[in-house]
């Protein structure tokens, strides 16, 4: 089965501040120690459905020496298997759960990209809507050639805006801001509009800026903010249940995964009660904050997978605004929200503490969502994160083959 997808890593929404997250430990020690078993030698692929995933992931994740694993496969729309192995943070013995949350990293580039789909086929935005339309007051204060970039060129990373969110003055103060992130993301945008870019209009340059701004558009127009346009729009009506924003675990009781950091030679789980540096700032939300559990990103994907094979979703998003998303942008392999191969579409995501990846593959009519609460992708082809999840990626893919041929 053709899951393959660019390596090394691309992508990756980095945050500046991995040298000061530190240790810590939770508190909650009501629940079971894992039961996870421990081959000692690599199970048979086999095919999917046939009750051995939990065995294959868990022995990737002992390869890898990861704290957590977990996936879900997607075929036709329906969950064919899913997995949740290790442990919640890997200095305690608290299992991970199927019904677990975990952070996505830049997925949520494709989950605002949708969100903005929805607002077009509503008559709320338009995807040729401009940041002057938008912010007619920056007129003049704004650099001239930012007042007609577009909505699509701010998603698809063609807008020649700047690119990096550190070219914020002050930009490692927003990650302790207690301030309303629209606020935030307001400030953010008149800030960003007078600074000088390197970046080419309709040349490609990832940009977690272009997203915010979009985030901030929105917030503009319909008076209501990025996350609740998210739970309104994309979270409630495909049943998203445990979707939300920012580290799955707020409280420090360890009832749902931590993200861990790669240091002398070892994982340390980060606590999102103790680390004033757990995920990445609230402001830039629409380039990178959601968590969900599997079920989550198996209806997101399955929403994906119907449109990417030129279905409508009633009640959702007609076949041509799919197609918006899912077409690459000309002279690039990136679409809104999407990278785009022969196969499909996928999206990776991190904070530095979790790593995620999506694959949508039209041509099998099936998904796979893999995830782990740990990052080192800074070690390149040694990321042992890169690496459990690719490996289950194509162990994922073959046993998909076996089963859907």
């Amino acid at each position: 089965m053709q899951y393959t997808i660019v390596k090394p890593i691309i992508h990756l929404l980095l945050v500046s501040t991995l040298a000061l997250l530190t240790a810590c430990g939770g508190s909650n020690t009501n629940q079971e120690d894992p039961q996870s078993p421990e081959p000692s030698e690599k199970p048979a692929t086999g095919i999917a459905g046939d009750g051995r995933l939990d065995l294959i992931a868990e022995y990737i994740r002992d390869e890898n020496s990861l704290p957590a694993l977990a996936a879900v496969m997607i075929h036709d729309g329906e969950i064919i298997e899913k997995t949740a192995v290790g442990v919640r943070a890997i200095d305690r013995s608290i299992a991970v759960t199927e019904d677990d949350q975990w952070h996505i990293g830049s997925i949520t580039k494709s989950m605002t990209s949708t969100l903005v789909a929805k607002l077009v086929s509503e008559g709320i935005v338009d995807w040729d809507t401009t940041i002057a339309d938008v912010f007619p007051e920056y007129v003049g204060l704004m650099l001239p050639a930012y007042e007609d970039v577009r909505v699509d060129q701010l998603l698809s990373h063609t807008s020649g805006l700047p690119v990096h969110m550190s070219e914020i003055p002050g930009w490692d103060n927003y990650f302790t801001d207690q301030r309303d992130p629209v606020i935030q993301r307001q400030e953010i945008v008149e800030i960003a509009l007078q600074l000088t870019s390197t970046a080419n209009r309709g040349q490609y340059e990832y940009s977690n800026m272009g997203y915010t701004i979009a985030g901030a558009m929105l917030e503009r127009m319909t008076g209501i903010s990025w996350e609740s346009l998210m739970q309104n729009y994309v979270f409630e009506p495909l049943l998203m249940h445990s979707a939300g924003f920012a580290a799955p675990d707020t409280l420090g009781t360890l009832a749902q995964p931590v993200g861990h950091i790669f240091d002398n030679n070892q994982w340390i789980a980060v606590d999102p009660a103790i680390e004033e540096i757990s995920d990445n700032p609230v402001a830039m939300g629409p380039a990178g904050i959601v968590h969900g559990s599997l079920d989550d990103m198996a209806a997101y994907a399955a929403l994906h997978l119907k449109g990417l094979r030129g279905e409508a979703v009633d009640n959702f998003l007609s076949a041509e605004a799919f197609s918006k998303l899912h077409t690459s942008v000309e002279n690039n392999n990136y679409s809104l929200g999407w990278n785009v191969t022969e196969q499909g579409i996928y999206h990776d995501g991190t904070n530095t503490l979790w790593f995620a990846l999506l694959v949508v593959n039209a041509t099998k009519n099936t998904a796979l969502f893999i995830v782990t609460n740990a990052a080192d992708l800074d070690l390149g082809e040694n990321s042992s994160a890169g690496k459990g999840v690719y490996d289950l990626l194509d162990e994922l893919g073959t046993r998909a083959d076996a089963a859907f041929q």
